[in-house]
């Protein structure tokens, strides 16, 4: 799918604020709300959009530590040993790498003894070689995609 201008600039203001309506949206892009309405609709039939979601401070729901885990694999086990840490629940992302670990995942643990076992379940999966833990100290940012380039021709207020 090729995205135009405007794709690109409801993408980006949906970025910002997912919360927005149509017709403040049409509003700050400068199209109707029935435009905005149609053009999230492909986006979301096309498979641009995924789902809707939320931004939650880790934090405040007691998630107070976060690690990365480089894992070390074989060629032959990689597939498996991804498919089984992507099923764990404290297991929020998992990159497959071309550098010195065969993938890298991202676990979220409300405190050390949660996170230990964690770490004893990602270490229990049958394939994997070695693990190596690296504790998050600071989140100095956090965005979920970079900001899409639109060349923005917003009507003013």
């Amino acid at each position: 799918m090729v995205l135009d201008e405007l794709d690109k600039q409801v993408l980006s203001t949906l970025l910002s604020d997912g919360r927005i309506s149509y017709t403040e949206l049409g509003k700050k892009i400068g199209v109707p709300p029935s435009t905005v309405h149609d053009k999230v609709h492909r986006l979301v039939e096309e498979g641009v959009i995924k789902r809707y979601s939320i931004v939650i401070d880790e934090r405040v729901i007691g998630y107070n530590l976060i690690a990365i885990v480089g894992v070390q694999t074989t060629a032959k086990a990689y597939k498996g040993v991804a498919d089984a840490l992507v099923v764990m629940p404290e297991v929020i992302e998992v990159y497959g790498t071309t550098a010195e670990f065969d993938l890298m995942v991202k676990v979220q643990a409300t405190n050390r003894d949660e996170l230990t076992r964690i770490i004893n379940r990602v270490r229990a999966v049958d394939g994997i070689d070695d693990i190596y833990i690296f504790s998050i100290l600071e989140n100095f940012k956090n965005e979920p995609l970079r900001p899409i380039v639109t060349q923005v021709h917003q009507v003013a207020s």
